[in-house]
């Protein structure tokens, strides 16, 4: 038996939403893996970012990115999906509203009342990825490992 999630367990796992770590690659090539928040919309996988992200500059440069959601706390309850995919600008108004409104409900109990003036306008102007699944996603459940 391997640990492996089935690709239900693994699409019950991302539609979750939450926090997931996206991996860009510097124009050096040295991976810059960043936390983000993402949401699944129609069953693909959006994310939020500032237009004036390098995460965007990197992207634009190469559109392949690592996308690494895992959850758990000790080890033996730890899983995880992990896609290599290609990230592009959502410029269609009706996802990038979709999206918009997923995000606001997902995240709106962690957001705190009010930012500072400095990260509320750093954070004003945001744009949104969609991430396209290159190959099947690598993916684990420690909790299916007989110890």
């Amino acid at each position: 038996m391997g640990i492996a999630l089935s690709r239900d367990e693994q699409l019950e796992l991302l539609g979750q939403g939450g926090s997931a770590v996206l991996a860009t690659a510097a124009a050096d090539v040295t991976p810059v893996p960043l936390p983000v928040w993402y949401v699944m919309v129609s069953g693909q996988i959006y994310v939020r970012t500032p237009a004036t992200a390098k995460r965007l500059r990197h992207i634009a440069r190469n559109l392949t990115v690592a996308f690494l959601v895992d959850v758990g706390h000790a080890w033996r309850e730890l899983r995880g999906v992990l896609i290599t995919a290609t990230a592009r600008l959502v410029s269609d108004t009706d996802t990038v509203e979709a999206v918009q409104l997923a995000m606001a409900e997902q995240f709106a109990d962690r957001l705190p009342p009010e930012l500072p003036d400095r990260v509320s306008t750093h954070y004003a102007d945001m744009v949104v990825l969609h991430l396209s699944p290159q190959r099947d996603p690598v993916s684990w459940d420690n909790r299916k490992l007989r110890l």
